[in-house]
């Protein structure tokens, strides 16, 4: 029988721990707050996108910038919460501590693909712009890169009107956007699905970990 798309954690009255004992989360059990915290930075990322003057105006040029790190934290919630839930499914689970501190997008994907890899969803792990982990690993580290800082401080190709780079112009930022969105829907789902897997696992219920198995208790993005 064919899994239902996982519902979100967020959405139940009384959510289940996902430890047994806080000790073993980096989020010391807080996984709730967090995730609620994430969305709330994607709201206010969308607030800020209507706001947003459309056509090209050096003067309100860095307006979009603030969206970029909006998501970016979001997105570094999302990915540390994938990685709490399935590094269980890796020989060696990761660190608490290291997931804690850690701010790297890039190893936080690495992370990712290593879990994805080892539960074998890599068919299922997929959204309207990631068709796979090598278009995963791609959007996550052009997030990486688009520091607005550091495009300031790096960029090349300085404007004398002192306006964002063009990648951080409003127009492209908020295309950007839309594929960040795409990705935090995938990755919720895909946090879900592992913690109901990993649920099954500890009630004694077998699960195998084959394509076909991916099938079934693999995230479902429509």
């Amino acid at each position: 029988m064919k899994r239902k798309p996982p519902v979100s954690r967020l959405h139940k009255p009384n959510p289940k721990p996902r430890f047994k004992t806080v000790e073993r989360s980096w989020h010391n059990g807080a996984d709730v707050e967090i995730g609620l915290y994430a969305r709330s930075l994607r709201n206010a990322a969308k607030t800020l996108i209507s706001t947003l003057d459309r056509p090209p105006n050096p003067k309100t040029a860095w307006d979009a910038t603030p969206i970029i790190l909006l998501y970016r934290q979001a997105v570094e919630l999302n990915l540390k919460s994938l990685v709490g839930e399935g590094s269980n499914f890796l020989p060696s689970p990761i660190d608490s501590i290291t997931l804690f501190k850690t701010h790297s997008l890039r190893w936080l994907a690495q992370i990712v693909c290593q879990i994805i890899k080892a539960v074998r969803w890599e068919k299922e792990f997929k959204c309207e712009d990631v068709t796979g982990l090598a278009d995963f690993s791609a959007l996550v580290n052009e997030l990486e890169a688009l520091d607005p800082v550091s495009c300031a401080v790096h960029s090349k190709s300085r404007r004398r009107d002192g306006s964002a780079p063009e990648l951080l112009q409003p127009s492209n930022a908020i295309r950007f956007a839309k594929k960040l969105d795409g990705l935090l829907d995938l990755l919720d789902a895909t946090t879900d699905a592992l913690a109901a897997t990993w649920d099954l696992r500890a009630e004694g219920i077998s699960v195998e970990l084959d394509s076909e198995a991916g099938e079934d208790f693999g995230p479902t993005i429509q």
